[in-house]
């Protein structure tokens, strides 16, 4: 199973050839979108301005993802976890965006792999299995 972050699920709404090839190789009931995922898309999307044919364009490619992919909530064990390894990281003095945490212990939780495209940000905290789908997007 392998959770998806923001940068994987955003490089499937733009299509982009290589990220559609790496989840061509799971099967959609073993794909999973989080909602912490949804709220950073929500966020991206809203940025683009209501009427735009791109925002329109991307709301439609998220929707059909959505319908084929697992769903999972940021739930009360995730919620723990979250706690745990923000503790972690604080007294290392590392600093993580806290959406990003919260997708890492769904992912932990569900005893799935992260599939993203900032690899280095979830590093920091071993119990993540991360897949790397590649170099940061600019």
């Amino acid at each position: 199973m392998v959770v998806l972050d923001t940068s994987a699920a955003s490089t499937i709404m733009h299509r982009v050839p290589a990220s559609l090839d790496r989840l061509a190789k799971h099967a959609p009931a073993d794909v999973v979108l989080a909602s912490p995922v949804a709220a950073e898309i929500s966020f991206g999307l809203a940025r683009l301005g209501p009427s735009t044919k791109r925002r329109r364009l991307l709301e439609g490619e998220y929707r059909r993802l959505r319908e084929l992919v697992r769903w999972a909530d940021w739930n009360e064990a995730a919620a723990w976890q979250f706690g745990i390894f923000k503790a972690r990281l604080f007294a290392r003095g590392r600093v993580i965006d806290d959406l990003d945490i919260a997708i890492g212990s769904i992912a932990v939780q569900l005893g799935a792999r992260l599939a993203t495209h900032n690899a280095r940000h979830f590093l920091e905290i071993e119990e993540i299995d991360v897949d790397d789908w590649g170099p940061p997007l600019g």
